[in-house]
């Protein structure tokens, strides 16, 4: 599935944002140019997860995770701000709950949706809430964070139970607008009884603050020969109306398309070569579909097709390895290879988001000891980068006569 990809600039060192050219990439499809990556930020301890939110033109905001991947309820997360595009970063403010998926309210002010959720009432498990946030830029960079109730209402069964006194209700599925003005989103959950995970879709009339499930995205129980179900999940909509979903299904992706505005869905499709964890799909206004993950390792797929058939591995690790002039900051060889590292170097979640008709900002991070926390064998902090990346469609070529 994977095209050869080849460099056609010369890699250096890599210096200050702005001060390099972007390395350029040659796929069958499209052509990538990809920034030197900037850092985000570091941290002893727990440093990673992030997700990237726009709040207005080159005012951007990466949401990092502070604490252990556990049921917790409540996610403690760093903020921090790049006013240039992603150029360059700093730490703002922390918030007690993050949350990876955010919609804007009005100019400098956006809706972080909550993570995890609770039951509106001990008996009522149909409808659910939690704490989301709304975070307001002011002209001089100031950032304020309020917490809002944010609800998830009308399931057609009970949710089953999750954690303490939760539901087993996750948000974490990326917005979009739906022809009516509606919101669009995708979430992940079980209902009582079941056993794999479920993608829904559901639906805002009220900008985000309330949401009405809408229908059933990939059952679990259709996935006969995969444990895990269906959860982590992403949507674009296609030159042709239609909405694409990627979702995770354990260490694979599977899609499936809506062409009735998320009402109803065709039957779950594998996706070959595109594998594993979140993924964050975007599509560009020259239609090229970006698609990004990972683990073992972390890509890039670039798609031409309009349809998310055809998919081109772009291999992130090695691009960051080789404009990152700390080897401390680098990843092995075996990462870079999609092969398993002990403790692993990355998490491989990435956060992407539009930054302009045809480039992408992309955020991932480099761990110092896995899952435990830095320090450890790969550094004294875990941290976070970004690069932006710019993909240009490639003319089809001229038969010769």
């Amino acid at each position: 599935m994977s095209a050869i990809i080849t460099a056609l600039s010369s890699v250096g060192l890599a210096v200050t944002a702005g001060e390099q050219a972007p390395a350029r990439y040659t796929l069958e499809g499209c052509v990538l140019e990809v920034d030197p990556p900037v850092e985000v930020g570091r941290a002893p301890g727990h440093f990673w997860f992030s997700y990237l939110h726009v709040i207005q033109g080159q005012d951007i905001l990466c949401e990092v995770v502070l604490s252990d991947d556990k049921a917790q309820g409540k996610w403690p997360a760093a903020l921090c701000l790049s006013r240039d595009g992603g150029k360059s970063w700093s730490r703002v403010r922390d918030i007690d709950s993050y949350g990876p998926v955010s919609t804007p309210l009005a100019a400098g002010r956006i809706l972080f949706m909550p993570y995890e959720t609770w039951p509106i009432s001990p008996a009522d498990k149909r409808n659910a809430v939690a704490d989301g946030t709304i975070v307001t830029l002011a002209d001089d960079g100031s950032l304020t964070a309020q917490p809002t109730p944010v609800k998830y209402l009308s399931f057609p069964q009970d949710l089953a139970d999750y954690h303490v006194g939760e539901v087993y209700l996750f948000v974490n599925g990326n917005i979009l607008s739906l022809k009516d003005r509606r919101l669009f989103a995708t979430v992940y959950g079980k209902f009582a009884g079941d056993t794999k995970d479920s993608v829904w879709s559901v639906t805002s009339a009220d900008h985000g603050f309330t949401w009405q499930f809408q229908s059933v995205v990939a059952s679990g129980k259709d996935l006969t020969n995969l444990t895990e179900g269906a959860n982590e999940s992403h949507t674009a909509r296609l030159a042709d109306g239609r909405l694409l979903t990627v979702y995770r299904t354990g260490s694979d992706y599977h899609k499936s398309y809506s062409s009735d505005e998320g009402e109803t869905w065709s039957a779950p499709e594998p996706m070959p070569g595109v594998f594993r964890v979140e993924p964050q799909l975007v599509r560009l206004e020259n239609g090229v579909l970006l698609l990004s993950g990972g683990r073992q390792g972390l890509y890039l797929w670039a798609c031409t097709d309009g349809e998310g058939k055809k998919w081109e591995q772009f291999n992130l690790a090695e691009h960051h390895n080789r404009q990152v002039p700390d080897e401390a900051h680098r990843y092995t060889a075996d990462f870079c290879e999609g092969k398993n590292v002990d403790p692993p170097q990355s998490t491989s979640y990435t956060g992407m988001k539009a930054v302009g008709p045809n480039e992408v900002l992309i955020s991932y991070d480099h761990l110092a000891n896995g899952w435990k926390g830095a320090p450890g064998p790969w550094g004294p902090h875990d941290m976070v980068f970004c690069v932006r990346v710019k993909a240009t469609l490639r003319p089809p070529e001229k038969s010769i006569p």
